[in-house]
Formats: C-alpha cells, sequence, structure tokens
C-alpha cells in the first residue's frame, strides 16, 4: 500500500515539476522585472513555494515511507523527479542571463540545486537496494 502511494505521489510531483518548467518558459527571462506571469496566475514566489516545494517534499517523502520497500519504478521515479529540479535550476539561470544575481538568489538556486541533488542520490540508493533485494 505504500509502495502505491508513494509511486502516486512521485507522479504527482513530476507532473507539477513539469507545470512549473512550463509556466517558468512560458513568463520568459525577463519576467521578475516586467512583472510578467505565465499561465498561472501566481507570482514567482508563490509559484516557486507550490510547484517547487511541495513536489520537492513529496519526492523526499515517497523514498523514506518506502525505506524497506524495493522498488525500481520508484527509484527511477524519484531520480527523474530529481533531475528536472537540476535541469529547471540550469534553465532559470540560463534564463536570467547576465542580470545580476544579488547574494539571496545565488543562495537560493544552490538551495534547489542542492535540494535536487540528494533527490537523485536518494533515488540512486532506491534503485540500488531494490537490485540488491531482486538479486537476494
Amino acid at each position: 500500500m505504500a509502495l502505491k502511494a508513494a509511486i502516486i505521489m512521485s507522479v504527482i510531483s513530476i507532473v507539477m515539476l513539469a507545470v512549473y518548467g512550463a509556466d517558468v518558459i512560458a513568463a520568459g527571462p525577463q519576467a521578475d522585472q516586467s512583472g510578467k506571469t505565465g499561465f498561472l496566475p501566481m507570482d514567482a514566489s508563490t509559484r516557486g513555494s507550490v510547484f517547487g516545494i511541495i513536489p520537492s517534499a513529496m519526492l523526499i517523502a515517497s523514498f523514506f515511507i518506502t525505506r524497506k520497500e524495493p522498488s525500481n519504478i520508484l527509484g527511477i521515479l524519484i531520480v527523474i523527479g530529481g533531475g528536472m529540479i537540476i535541469v529547471g535550476t540550469g534553465v532559470i539561470l540560463a534564463m536570467q542571463g547576465n542580470q545580476s544575481q544579488d547574494a539571496r538568489a545565488v543562495r537560493e538556486f544552490g538551495a534547489v540545486l542542492g535540494i535536487g541533488i540528494v533527490i537523485v542520490f536518494l533515488g540512486g540508493l532506491k534503485i540500488k537496494r531494490s537490485r540488491k533485494a531482486t538479486v537476494s
């Protein structure tokens, strides 16, 4: 039961991250200065909280609620979600181009990148444990 819930949580997280990424791209590179939003009617901070923090927490939770259950599928989904976070951070930085970044923004991007790396690590750990369990 926990495994099914974790897979559903991971799929929802991936969909939310995809929606977040599409909205950021739709808003364009100058969204912060122009006040323009994408197709979601919310500012960048709210969008990041709802479509960034919640999926990240769900991916981490899906690992921990199934830590004793082997599942390659769940591991792959967690890696995909973490990869989307890492790639999304890179896309946002690339879209901003040469705009000057204050120290707070750099720390935020570093934190998001770190969370993405941790999530990918957890997914890899899940895959490794699942393969070890199927071999035994």
